[in-house]
């Protein structure tokens, strides 16, 4: 057999971990603010609000001084790997590495997600939170979390998201304004398989398992994509190597992200009671 087999194992096995990674690991990338570069640090920018104003006759047009500040997040390496054991014999069966690539795929896009849910959830004030009230995601709690967004001037331009588990989904199929196409017609279904999601009063509904569970109450999440930001320093970077004292094959990913939430008034935190 070739010695030259072992390059195209590594080839194959970076090609496939990237592919797994775009196709089956993060759900909430494209929801939020992102940026790619090199840098420990990234700083993302915010711009505040003016008031215009009257002025006279051949009078100096009134400035309205926006404050301009910036938000700064912290870039954070992780690593997993996995060891292959592969006989000669059986070298040119691809599956063991294909599903380590898919493996390391995944937990490298569950690493992203679980990043933007802790900068969404740390420290959010009291003012941006849905009480549970001992109960699932009703259509009072989807009212309030319109009307808040509404208050705080949240731009209804499709860039509100609502993340929220099955059992919050299930809620919703009960109520008959977010079930029936006579209110949610088939356009209103951005991914037609692979995610559940569905925009309704101009929110995008997103099934996401990745929500913090205390007890029994579910934090669901819900943004515009203005209000939160991902700083990576590169795509999901791989090894495939052969690692002579333990006869196998190491397959290994990194990946380097960080998170942060730029506007408070653009985050809420829905908490539902599930049974």
């Amino acid at each position: 057999m070739s010695t030259s087999i072992d390059n195209n194992f590594i080839k194959l096995f970076d090609d496939e971990t990237f592919v797994a990674f775009q196709r089956d690991g993060s759900q909430l990338r494209g929801t939020i603010r992102e940026k790619m570069g090199a840098g420990k640090t990234f700083q993302f920018h915010k711009y505040g609000s003016g008031t215009m104003s009257t002025k006279g006759k051949h009078g100096d047009v009134p400035v309205m001084n926006v404050d301009h500040t910036n938000v700064t997040l912290t870039i954070t390496d992780y690593y997993g790997g996995e060891y292959i054991n592969d006989l000669d014999e059986l070298k040119t069966n691809m599956d063991e590495r294909q599903l380590a690539a898919g493996a390391l795929a995944k937990a490298a896009g569950r690493k992203v997600d679980d990043t933007i849910t802790a900068a969404a959830y740390a420290s959010l004030p009291a003012g941006q939170q849905i009480a549970a009230a001992a109960t699932g995601l009703t259509r009072a709690k989807v009212l309030t979390l319109m009307e808040l967004m509404g208050t705080n001037e949240i731009p209804d331009d499709g860039g509100r998201v609502c993340l929220i588990a099955p059992e919050q989904w299930t809620n919703l199929l009960t109520i008959s304004e977010f079930a029936s196409q006579d209110y949610v017609g088939p356009d209103a279904l951005p991914w037609k398989s692979g995610v559940t999601a569905k925009r309704w009063l101009g929110i995008m509904w997103m099934q996401f398992t990745g929500l913090t569970l205390a007890s029994t109450t579910r934090r669901c999440l819900a943004y515009h994509k203005s209000a939160m930001a991902l700083g990576m320093n590169s795509e999901i970077r791989t090894n495939f190597d052969w690692v002579p004292q333990k006869g196998e094959y190491f397959a290994q990913a990194r990946i380097t992200v960080g998170a942060v939430r730029i506007e408070d008034t653009g985050v809420f935190q829905i908490d539902c009671t599930e049974t």
